[in-house]
Parts: C-alpha cells; structure tokens; sequence
C-alpha cells in the first residue's frame, strides 16, 4: 500500500501538478542534490551487494584474465591513438561541459549563458536548464572536485569508461557461452570506430552504455539469486540509467520487468526500502520531461518541422538506416562485421527459438535479464526511426546506434553457445579473428576520417591553441561560434552579434581598460572559383570596429581569422559614465 501510495504521488509531482517553468525551477535549485544522493546510495548498496555476494572474477585459468585485460588495455589503447580528445558533437558536448562546470562551482544545473571574467575569474551571469541529462555531468565535476577543474576532465572520464564497457561486454558473454565467447563479445564491440570516438569526446554515449550493461549485469545477478541488496543495486542502477540520455527513461519499464520476473521466480514480493522510494527517485526525471515537454525551444527542430515524433518519418528513417548499416565506405562509423555476424547471430537464436517453441524453455538468469533490458534498447531504436532527426548515417546521430551495436555484440556471443563443443573453439577464435581484422580494414580508416571532417572543432582547437600561445590575459573574446567552448576553458566570451548589440559597451570598457585585450574569430570563406575570400555575412563587423589581425589558418575550403580589436569608433552616450560598467 506504501508502494502504490508513493508511486502515486511521484506521478502527480512529476506529471500532473507543476508547470513546465516551476519543474525546470526545481530541478536546477535541486537536482544537484538528489542526483548526488542516489549516487552515493548506488555505490553504497553495490559495494555491499558485491562484498555480501562473495564476488570472485571466476575465470578458469589465470591466462583467461589475463588475455581479457589485455585485450582491453589494447582496444582502448588504439581508441587513444587514432581519435584524438577532441568535441565530437560540438554544441551537445559543449553544452555536457558548462553543465559540469555549473555544477562544480555553484552545485546548480543549469549551462551557462553569459559568463565574463571578473578580477581573474570566470563568474556566471546567467544559467539556463539544458535538455541534456545531467548524470554525466554531475560525474564529471566529481572528477573537478577531486582534481581541480580542467576541460579535459570529461574527455578523461569517457576514456576510462571504455574498460568498464568492455569489461563488462566480456563478462556478459562469458556467461553467456564462456570465456571464449566473452572475449569474441567484447572484440565485436570494442573493434567498433564509434566506440573508439565517444571514448575519447565528451558527450554522454559512453556512460548510457556502461548504464545498459551495468543494468543487464545487475539484473542477472538478482534473477539469479534474488535478496534484497541485489535488487536495490539492480533498482538504483536502473534510476541512474534513466538519468543518462532522455529516452533512457524506458528502461524503467524494463526494470519493473525484471522485477516481476524476479518476484515469479521466487513465488514472492519482495519490496526492499529502495523498491518503495523508488518512485520518488524517479521524480527529477520526470520534472525534467515536463520542462523539456513545455519548452519547444528546446526541441530543435530544423526548418519545416513541427512535431519531434511522427509516423511519416519512418520511411526516410528506415531507408538512413540500412544505408547506415551496410555501408562499406569510410565517410559513415559503422561495422560490418556487428551488421552480418550479428544479424546472422539474430537470425539463428530466432530460428532456434520457434523450432523449440513446444518446449518449456528455461532461461537462465543472464539470458533474461539481457532480453528484458535488451527490449528498451529496441525500443529507443524503433523510438529514433519516428524521430524528426533519426538519420543514423548523419554522424551526429549515428551515436545513438551504440546500444543496439552492443546488442549485436551479444547475440553473437550467444550463438557461439549454440555451435557443437567440438567446434566452439575454432568457431570462437574465426570470430575473434574476424572482429579484429574488419576493426582494421574498416574501422581505423573511420577514425581518421571522422576526425579530418570535424572541421569546425578542428578550428575552435586552433584558435585556443593561438589564445592560450598569447599568455595569461584578462581577456573577452567575441566568436563566431558558440562561446560555450571558451566558457569551459574559463575566457570570457560573447557572439559577435551580441556585440554589435552592445558595441557602446564594449567602446566603455575598451576605453577603461576592463579587459586587457578584445579579440575577434572570424570565419573567411570562398567566393569564386579562384579561390577569393571574404568575411562570412554573419560575421562581418562594421567600419567603425577596428580590427588587427594576428593569426590565420585555413581549414578546408575557408580561412579561420583571429584579430585584436582596436577600438570601436562611436560616440559615448552620456548614460555610460565612467562610475557605471555596462554588461555585455
């Protein structure tokens, strides 16, 4: 009765009685704390699950683990070496990092909107409530907290991850057919380029599927021998999933899945102090959907659109799909040796299945569970091909693929299990040996390709490189890009459109030497064949700004321009006395 109560309510608190405002209010003011506190329960209660377990790597041999870590080290080793830290998804991960920062200073959540540097020091002037999930940047200012801040600190964190994503592909699959089938899982998805590049961006991917197999582990272990710590572990790992990525909410339909199963294998209900707060817990993502729901500027939606999800987006959707699937060329990052081995794994497990239908089949515990939580990433597939933006061969959604990719990874190792003991070992090691020769043939050459087209990154690097070549400054830089990227690195910055708004602020503070150097990013581009340049339109200031140049580069088919702006000649309005300091 407490259970139904409490689910009850975090329905109408999270649903039904704010307004999209008053829950965005909420969540930054208090989400920090909440997030916090589960976390610190999740850690609590597995550490105890684990210990109480009497865990035990449980490898045959000592060679077995040895041959997994090695494996890992070097995967995660080539994933270092060919994709270097850099944002992959520019404006998301930008976004992830002022979140962090935010919330590493302050302990709101909430990314910054205006930030100037004030006596030496970055100082926030106005926040806002970001569509993006903040578990992954609640992780990463626990990394500033205990390191100190750097922007590097996000793209560190995701490359850590990796061993724990291929560590628990290896463990997944060994319980799934052994420990050959666990090392073929975990080449299958650790020989994958886009793993390779979101373990070392700063965007969310990483940790959503560290989530997905943590929840699948989690959920096998309490199928498997269900108490009470297992499957608070199993519940709050499944709270801190729906808090990763938006649509990772549906695998709280998944968990209660688990649950129930839980409960029928044990012919009894069991309801432990996490069970009942859980949905309570829950309420932040809830409040979260609700603003996000409420605020369509958030949504994005490109020229044209007026809905997020619609039917009439499936055929194009589908049509992206397989181009992306099957696609052989090094422009797209995906693998086909997940798209035919995995498939082909699908198809046989399915095929096995309806011709043993008549039987009672017993599922053992990690085949259950990876089922369960395996529908929530079918689902968020089937949920992206309805999504306005679902083109899986744009390289800013393909990401996205990575669960099901990891899903395939599985379903191999599973078929490995159905091969005659006579062949496993053969068939293991021709699998094994297949993932790494198509990582090599295909895979690298994405890498690198993927990297030479970031050419907006490419030249954000640059212009940070030339800034911080400059020294130590107090310093305003008006940007042509987002001046997100110079938040996180603590400069000052605003859009050059803000300031041709503000140009009599910033003629007052070039006069009083508020800063001690004003510069401009500027973006050149082809106008002729012959290769003539000029100024962008959007970044074109007028004549009175007078501009020196001190650095260019060409990236591609444009010019990238950093100058020192000189002085803005206009007249000073009486109002801007030299007592009163105008914000930009």
């Amino acid at each position: 009765m407490l259970f139904s109560l409490i689910g009850v309510l975090a329905i109408l608190i999270g649903f039904k009685i704010l307004s999209a405002k008053t829950a965005g209010e909420l969540i930054k003011a208090w989400g920090y704390y909440v997030i916090a506190g589960t976390f610190g329960w999740w850690v609590v209660v597995g550490v105890k699950s684990i210990a109480c377990s009497g865990w035990r790597p449980g490898f045959g041999k000592p060679s077995e683990g040895w041959q997994m870590a090695g494996l890992i080290l070097a995967l995660t080793g080539v994933a270092v070496i060919t994709t270097p830290y850099a944002y992959k998804i520019l404006f998301d991960e930008a976004v992830i990092q002022s979140t962090a920062w935010n919330m590493h200073m302050e302990r709101e959540i909430g990314a910054l909107g205006r930030a100037y540097e004030v006596e030496g020091l970055l100082r926030s002037l106005q926040t806002y409530l970001d569509k993006r999930p903040y578990f992954f940047p609640f992780l990463v200012s626990l990394v500033h907290d205990v390191t100190g801040y750097r922007a590097l600190n996000a793209h560190l964190l995701n490359t850590a991850l990796m061993p724990v994503c291929l560590g628990l592909m290896y463990v997944l699959g060994r319980r799934l057919a052994g420990h050959r089938a666990g090392l073929v899982a975990l080449a299958s998805l650790g020989g994958f380029s886009l793993l390779a590049v979101n373990a070392t961006g700063a965007g969310l991917e990483m940790l959503n599927l560290v989530m997905i197999l943590m929840a699948m582990w989690a959920a096998a272990r309490y199928l498997e021998a269900p108490d009470d710590r297992r499957l608070g572990f199993f519940l709050l790992t499944v709270i801190l999933l729906a808090g990763t990525r938006y649509e990772s909410s549906l695998y709280v339909v998944c968990g209660a899945g688990v649950v129930v199963a839980g409960w029928w294998r044990e012919r009894r209900i069991r309801l432990p102090l996490v069970a009942i707060v859980a949905p309570l817990l829950l309420v932040p993502c809830a409040l979260h959907n609700t603003y996000l729901s409420g605020t369509p500027v958030l949504w994005e939606l490109r020229d044209g659109y007026e809905v997020r999800f619609s039917y009439d987006y499936l055929v194009a959707n589908l049509a992206f799909a397989r181009e992306y699937f099957f696609n052989l060329g090094p422009g797209i990052a995906n693998s086909i040796w997940l798209t035919v081995a995995g498939g082909g794994s699908v198809l046989a497990l399915l095929g096995r299945a309806v011709s043993r239908r008549r039987e009672r089949l017993a599922f053992s515990g990690t085949r259950l569970a990876i089922f369960l939580i395996g529908l929530g990433v079918l689902g968020n597939l089937a949920l992206l091909m309805a999504y306005y933006w679902g083109d899986l061969s744009d390289p800013v959604v393909s990401r996205l693929s990575l669960p099901f990719q990891a899903l395939l990874a599985l379903a191999i190792a599973a078929a490995l299990g159905m091969v005659p003991v006579a062949w496993q070992t053969r068939a293991a090691s021709g699998a094994l040996a297949a993932a790494l020769a198509c990582y090599l043939a295909f895979g690298l050459p994405v890498n690198w390709r993927l990297t030479a087209l970031n050419t907006t990154e490419t030249a954000q690097r640059w212009e940070e490189r030339v800034v911080a070549a400059r020294g130590p400054a107090t310093r305003l830089v008006l940007t042509d890009k987002s001046p997100l990227s110079w938040f996180v690195r603590g400069v000052g910055s605003t859009t050059i459109e803000r300031g041709l708004l503000r140009k009599d602020a910033l003629a007052f503070h070039l006069r009083h030497h508020s800063y001690e150097e004003i510069l401009v990013t500027q973006t050149l581009v082809p106008t002729s064949a012959d290769g003539d340049l000029r100024v962008a339109r959007a970044d074109v200031l007028p004549p009175e700004f007078v501009l020196e140049p001190i650095a260019e580069r060409r990236i591609g088919s444009r010019l990238q321009r950093i100058s020192l702006l000189r002085e803005i000649k206009v007249d000073v309005p009486a109002a801007l006395a030299v007592s009163s300091v105008p914000a930009l």
